[in-house]
């Protein structure tokens, strides 16, 4: 049983050039940077929620926004184009747009939370 185990393991490892923690506003941006500046590296990143978003995703009280505005929070790659100060679901749309538009969506590994690095 010890030995099937451990074969199961080895089979589900998948070796990456880099590792991103979080599938937040920074894990997304970090993930475009990689794929335009290091097309050949290969990359995860490891979300432990079961969707992106981090802060947009975690915080649902009513009327949640930014406290700075979006033309200058958002993308370099993807300028704002909503009202400066966004809701956190136009956020969240906005991330979902850049994880489409760029193929991320693939890379992202969800329900992984990190206990240890080394």
């Amino acid at each position: 049983m010890a030995t099937e185990m451990a074969q199961m393991q080895d089979e589900s490892t998948t070796h990456v050039d880099v590792l991103i923690v979080g599938a937040g506003i920074s894990g997304i941006g970090s993930a475009y940077h990689l794929q335009q500046q290091c097309p050949g590296k290969s990359y995860a990143i490891l979300e432990m929620k079961d969707t992106f978003g981090g802060t947009w995703e975690t915080h649902k009280y009513p009327g949640v926004r930014s406290d700075s505005d979006l033309y200058t929070f958002g993308y370099r790659f993807k300028p704002w184009v909503g009202t400066p100060i966004a809701s956190g679901q136009a956020i969240l749309d906005y991330m979902g747009e850049v994880i489409e538009e760029n193929g991320i969506a693939p890379h992202i590994r969800y329900g992984h939370r990190i206990t240890k690095a080394s």
